[in-house]
């Protein structure tokens, strides 16, 4: 009942699966399925999405460059185009779009086939009907040779980054206090070890205009593989054949190889962040959070783990960290991870072992290799039953959350119970689990009055549907707080895992992953013991070093320690407090004056 008044008129209605390409006219089909020129439940018309009288939602004659970073940071930037979102099912769902509340001229009509140069303008993904479908038109655009040029990305320095802790990647514009050495750029990565002969970049969404321009100079010749789930491969594919018909664009992707990546089990998606890069002098493996896309890598709180360099060695030493990664390519069965699979066995990776490797492969899985089970694995095998016991907290955070369950006795039971496990018996399990699990999750407060504002909830999609079918999951909630970082205000779409004690003072473990809070994700176990995943998804485990038995939580004047994204102790949600919901209707204004409604414009 809390959240009636926010409901949008149009939030019962399913979005049209074909949106703007639709060319049916039925009525019932019309009052039945949302499309983007859909004026309000009661005025449907078979006309509807005639050309002719869709002529777009309107925008002001003086156009307004839309929310930037920061109001009270100049110079910052303004993102062309809303980061896609991570969701828990493959179908993407649809962003609501924003509405500014201005004094400006009238609005004036606006074509449905914009300008290119409009499409450079945020204004553009809110006042026409791409703002609607915002997450896949921002990949969808036609190519252009200055794509990324004119937006601002954080400073690249040479900085030297190590492999026994994760990073931040940096914001635009923020301070140099909260970036030193704990943030990277993507282009810090690829500078690493000089020009890039070939690379690998596994994503969910990528904007390819944006990935091509982001490599320097002198790595702009090697092949590079993209590997994304089907539909995004057609996606890009599309922007390729379009970019083609130029022959000045068509030079600029003819090393692109795109890998699409099947998904066998409905509501799946390859969701695994991973890039391999490789240089003369050896490769490495960067393991991270964020979309190839300009937003997720300037704008948001995400996480990055750099391997150490890996040199091209006769007798190539192998690993766990090896191992577990190349079994984790031939899931995919492709003969372009195959051949991944060859350039590492290349490499001497016996020194990586800073971490351990957590993935997730779509299968039904009589071992314990992927999700939870995996991580349960690993957590008996290292973690000290006689240091951890029962009171010592599961904190997490996730920019998305999955249905977990009706009741109290449901999946989440069984995903607590191996995050608690320890080398002693294997469990050490607390009477009451969920009083010692806490979730870090944005509320509403927080994405209204974060730098992006309400254009930054669309990374954050928690759906009112399935917060209503899990009522008991509000008394795990906890504010997202990052005040020793300065990302309080910075939308999070990192996702960690740890155990921590109950003085916070010591950090058992820590997994820094792709992996949300979701039955998808994770798995779920059936009554004959195998495991059930939908996702491709990977993650890196910290474990303390040999020798000790748990990180102290990190310093930055010794710049030792575990990295926590989150400041400690978690702050609980009170009574009044509601956590970001992505499909409801938000009248309050944001930091740029914004509403969220869902309504069609």
């Amino acid at each position: 009942n809390e959240y009636k008044s926010y409901l949008s008129p149009m939030s019962d209605k399913t979005r049209c699966y074909y949106w703007d390409k639709c060319y049916r006219k039925n009525k019932e089909h019309l009052e039945r399925y949302l499309h983007p020129s859909t004026p309000s439940r009661n005025t449907l018309s078979p006309n509807t999405l005639s050309p002719s009288t869709s002529s777009g939602p309107t925008s002001s004659s003086s156009t307004s460059s839309g929310p930037t970073l920061s109001p009270s940071t100049s110079g910052s930037p303004t993102s062309s185009h809303p980061t896609p979102c991570d969701s828990t099912s493959s179908a993407t769902p649809t962003r609501p779009h924003t509405t500014r509340v201005s004094s400006k001229k009238p609005l004036e009509p606006r074509s449905r086939t914009a300008k290119r140069s409009d499409r450079n303008n945020s204004s553009y993904f809110r006042d026409t009907p791409a703002g609607l479908s915002i997450l896949r038109t921002a990949n969808k655009r036609a190519p252009s040779p200055t794509e990324g040029r004119g937006k601002k990305r954080p400073k690249t320095n040479k900085i030297s980054i190590t492999s026994d802790r994760w990073y931040f990647t940096r914001v635009t514009g923020h301070p140099s206090k909260f970036t030193d050495h704990v943030a990277v750029s993507f282009r810090d990565i690829l500078q690493q070890d000089g020009p890039i002969k070939r690379s690998w970049q596994f994503s969910f969404i990528v904007d390819i205009d944006w990935l091509l321009e982001e490599y320097p100079e002198e790595s702009r010749e090697g092949p590079l593989f993209i590997f994304v789930g089907e539909k995004e491969a057609k996606t890009i594919r599309s922007t390729i054949n379009q970019a083609k018909k130029s022959k000045v664009l068509s030079a600029r992707y003819a090393r692109v190889i795109v890998v699409p990546v099947a998904l066998p089990i409905p509501f799946g998606t390859h969701h695994t962040k991973m890039m391999v890069l490789e240089s003369e002098k050896g490769l490495r493996v960067v393991i991270h959070t964020a979309n190839l896309v300009f937003d997720d890598w300037n704008t948001k709180t995400q996480g990055v783990w750099v391997s150490p360099l890996c040199p091209k060695s006769p007798s190539s030493g192998i690993s766990e960290f090896y191992e577990y990664l190349t079994m984790y390519l031939k899931s995919y069965k492709l003969s372009a991870t195959d051949m991944l699979c060859r350039v590492l066995s290349e490499c001497d990776m016996s020194h990586v072992n800073q971490v351990r490797l957590v993935g997730s492969v779509p299968g039904s899985h009589s071992n314990r290799n992927y999700g939870y089970l995996r991580l349960h694995s690993l957590l008996s095998q290292h973690v000290n039953g006689d240091i951890v016991r029962p009171g010592w907290r599961i904190v997490a955070n996730c920019s998305s959350i999955g249905t977990l369950g009706e009741s109290k006795a449901s999946w989440l039971d069984d995903f607590i119970d191996a995050l608690q496990a320890v080398k002693t018996d294997g469990l050490s399990v607390s009477s009451d689990r969920r009083s010692l699990f806490q979730l870090l999750f944005p509320s509403v407060d927080m994405i209204r009055s974060s730098l992006e504002g309400y254009i930054g909830g669309g990374s954050v999609p928690y759906s009112l549907k399935v917060h209503l079918k899990q009522p008991w999951l509000r008394g795990c909630l906890c504010h997202w707080k990052s005040q020793e970082w300065g990302r309080s205000r910075v939308v999070p779409h990192i996702k960690t895992y740890s155990r921590i004690s109950p003085d916070m003072r010591n950090i058992a473990w820590l997994l820094l992953t792709s992996a949300n809070l979701s039955k998808a994700a994770w798995g779920t176990k059936s009554n004959a013991g195998k495991s059930m995943i939908r996702s491709y998804e990977l993650g890196v485990l910290f474990l303390p070093p040999p020798g000790t038995n748990t990180f102290s939580p990190y310093d930055p004047v010794t710049a030792r320690g575990m990295l926590l994204p989150y400041s400690l102790p978690p702050q609980s949600y009170s009574k009044t407090d509601k956590p970001w919901l992505w499909d409801v209707h938000y009248d309050e204004l944001d930091a740029h004056g914004n509403k969220w409604p869902i309504d069609p414009p």
